[in-house]
């Protein structure tokens, strides 16, 4: 990333180190993913750090329960940037856990005074979590427990399985300009999801998940004629439908 500034860089230094190292924006994937120019991403990426109070009040409440990590989207900072880029106004997002993937896109929802999150989640406590304690619901937590208070007015977090609830939800809205899904690893489940946004996106509209399934991940930017690329080093994977 060009450092044009030494502010801006040092505030976004600090954010990466609260976050983790993984977070560390990848500039080129945000840019081959949008369409957008190296410098419309890198303004993008900037933006976050006018949020630095809000993103250290997400951490402190992730730390508050006794743990300083629990799973969550590796990219939370690039997620920010996809939403200030694609303007979208009707997002879902399947799996919230803490609520960093939610945090990031309310971030980028308020900075562009436009848009909705509808969040599906299935909450898994922690004393019946069976080894999957990484993105366990803490004792007297909910689901997006660890979400600042600011960013919570008009959020649309639903609880329960995505099979139960993603397809009603797709069906109210209409038309879907993002989706993110950040649910656990499980093919089925994977497939499940990505046959049922297909006929909701639009020109423009922007699919990014983790714990990808390649092949359906492909498979479904090939059905809407778009291209897959995946962030480094990782199973993140992103596309974006042509505009035209």
């Amino acid at each position: 990333m060009k450092r044009k500034a030494a502010g801006p860089v040092k505030d976004l230094d600090v954010i990466v180190r609260a976050l983790g190292s993984r977070s560390r924006p990848e500039i080129p994937w945000i840019s081959k993913v949008t369409g957008s120019s190296l410098d419309e991403v890198e303004n993008a990426v900037s933006g976050i750090t006018a949020e630095a109070k809000t993103i250290a009040e997400l951490m402190d409440n992730i730390k508050r329960t006794g743990k300083s990590y629990y799973a969550q989207f590796p990219a939370p900072i690039e997620l920010y940037a996809l939403v200030r880029l694609c303007l979208p106004r009707h997002l879902a997002e399947s799996g919230v856990a803490s609520g960093v993937s939610s945090s990031f896109m309310l971030m980028g929802i308020k900075a562009n005074s436009t848009g909705v999150l509808h969040s599906i989640d299935y909450p898994v406590a922690k004393d019946v979590a069976q080894g999957y304690e990484s993105w366990a619901i803490p004792q007297g937590m909910t689901s997006g427990w660890a979400v600042p208070k600011e960013l919570r007015t008009g959020w649309d977090l639903r609880k329960g399985r995505s099979e139960d609830l993603l397809k009603p939800l797709l069906e109210e809205l209409g038309t879907l300009d993002f989706y993110c899904h950040d649910s656990p690893v499980d093919v089925a489940h994977f497939e499940f999801e990505m046959k049922a946004i297909l006929k909701y996106l639009k020109p423009g509209s922007l699919v990014v998940a983790d714990n990808t399934y390649k092949r359906a991940f492909d498979r479904a930017a090939l059905h809407v004629g778009a291209k897959a690329y995946y962030r480094r080093g990782s199973s993140l994977g992103a596309f974006r439908l042509p505009q035209d």
